[in-house]
């Protein structure tokens, strides 16, 4: 990207960082090949988090372009570990290696090594029970093996989807807004966020009596509240007050700071 996603309160130069470290995985590790992995670039921000991503990985290698595809608003008295939880459940690791295709992530194929060693071992202590001979023990190792390779890697899938979706599920403490059923007047509040996220210092957010963390904490809760209207609600004209709030919160403090 030439520069940064109005919606995104990264400079430039650090967006390009993360943007191409993306691409660069792309390029070396998969060879550009659609289908098996979607780059992604997750973001702190000082509401919670979001996620962007390209659609798929040649999109992402030949345009660097990207897409708001995921948002966190994370409750205003929220620990900071839980942010790290949620920073960890939208990132997205490439696959390790490749098969028939498909790439494999790590959990994947750790389900799928102890799924075969598991269910082979089975296989080949039941062919010795049953007396079926060398052969038949082979065979049954082989096959028992292939099995566990499968069900171990559908069970680590499965764990896995599990627990992100129990950590993004948590609604008393954050609350999800997928991008592309967000209507406008989300974006128009993201994007005055944004530049208020941009003018503040680094630091602001920890007294409570300096205007900059009276700022930070203004923008929050006006971000939780959004968030609950648009969940909890299909009237979004709440989200349309914030916005103005919002637009009207990044203007005052400009004017005040300039």
């Amino acid at each position: 990207m030439t520069r940064p996603h109005p919606l995104t309160a990264m400079r430039e130069r650090e967006w390009s960082e993360a943007w191409e470290e993306q691409q660069r995985i792309v390029d070396e590790q998969l060879n550009s090949q659609r289908g098996s992995w979607l780059p992604n670039v997750v973001e702190v921000r000082r509401w919670g988090a979001m996620r962007w991503t390209s659609g798929r990985p040649g999109h992402a290698a030949t345009s660097g372009r990207a897409v708001a595809e995921t948002y966190v608003v994370l409750r205003p008295d929220m620990p900071a570990d839980t942010t790290d939880q949620v920073m960890d459940v939208l990132k997205e690791p490439p696959p390790m290696v490749r098969l028939i295709g498909f790439g494999l992530q790590r959990h994947h194929v750790i389900g799928a090594v102890s799924g075969a060693l598991a269910l082979g071992v089975v296989a080949a202590v039941a062919g010795i029970a049953l007396g079926t001979g060398v052969v038949g023990i082979v065979l049954g190792l082989l096959l028992g093996a292939a099995a566990g390779a499968i069900v171990g890697g559908l069970a680590a899938r499965y764990a896995v989807e599990r627990q992100r979706a129990g950590v993004l599920g948590d609604e008393d403490h954050m609350r999800v807004i997928v991008g592309r059923y967000a209507p406008k007047s989300w974006s128009r509040l993201v994007e005055a966020a944004a530049a208020l996220e941009a003018a503040l210092p680094a630091g602001a957010g920890t007294n409570l009596e300096d205007p900059d963390a009276q700022a930070v904490e203004a923008m929050h809760i006006a971000m939780w509240e959004a968030a609950a209207v648009l969940v909890g609600s299909s009237d979004h004209t709440g989200v349309e007050v914030l916005a103005e709030r919002m637009e009207g919160l990044e203007r005052a403090y400009r004017g005040a700071a300039s």
